[in-house]
């Protein structure tokens, strides 16, 4: 059975199904059909996921609009999802292939928008910047990243994900994943004389060394 579905019934308010039914479950309802179900997985990840593509374009309503444009794919592709990665890991996934069809379509890259406050689309955590204006200063300074490493750094200190994580949702071999890290942590600390983030989560030299160019 097809069931219709409208940015406005896609994100719905909370509350639409049990908080504690795990991701999985509520995948298989919603490809039954069940719109409720959906829309708990909606509420789950939609910040998450919108802090990514504001990151990612530095548009804040692009960034909605990418949103909306995500889950929409989602819903339409649920009965195709198998479960081999997180339905998190399919939705950055997912997110990240938007991101990379709205930049050919502009054919540039959006600077972040008067204003932008990184706290705003993601919480802290122990990875933050401790000072708002290195923080301000770093986000500005990935988002002049070329596009191969922008993902990858965002995904790795932004969003938390793991080597694994990120090869899956850039469809890329572990090892490329650890190179565009590496090399990107050098672009930064060029363009931010003695940036030292202290974002140190065990990449060293042995990681490098494993990385194909």
């Amino acid at each position: 059975m097809t069931v219709a579905i409208t940015t406005a019934s896609v994100l719905a308010p909370a509350g639409a199904a049990a908080p504690m039914v795990e991701d999985g479950v509520l995948v298989r309802q919603a490809a039954a059909g069940d719109r409720a179900a959906f829309a708990e997985l909606v509420r789950r990840h939609q910040g998450k996921i919108r802090g990514l593509l504001l990151r990612l374009c530095g548009d804040r309503s692009m960034a909605d609009d990418l949103a909306q444009e995500v889950f929409l794919r989602a819903y339409r592709a649920l009965c195709g999802f198998e479960g081999r990665a997180s339905f998190a890991t399919w939705l950055y996934r997912i997110s990240y292939n938007a991101y990379l069809n709205h930049s050919t379509r502009v054919k540039k890259f959006a600077a972040l928008p008067q204003g932008y406050d990184a706290a705003t689309v993601a919480p802290d955590d122990a990875h933050s910047a401790p000072r708002a204006d290195l923080r301000r200063d770093l986000e500005g300074a990935v988002a002049e990243l070329p596009e191969r490493y922008r993902g990858v750094v965002v995904l790795y200190y932004l969003q938390d994900l793991s080597y694994p994580e990120i090869a899956e949702i850039l469809e890329l071999p572990l090892g490329t994943v650890k190179t565009h890290l590496h090399r990107a942590k050098r672009l930064l600390r060029t363009r931010l004389q003695g940036w030292d983030p202290g974002w140190d989560r065990g990449e060293d030299s042995d990681d490098v060394a494993e990385a194909t160019p």
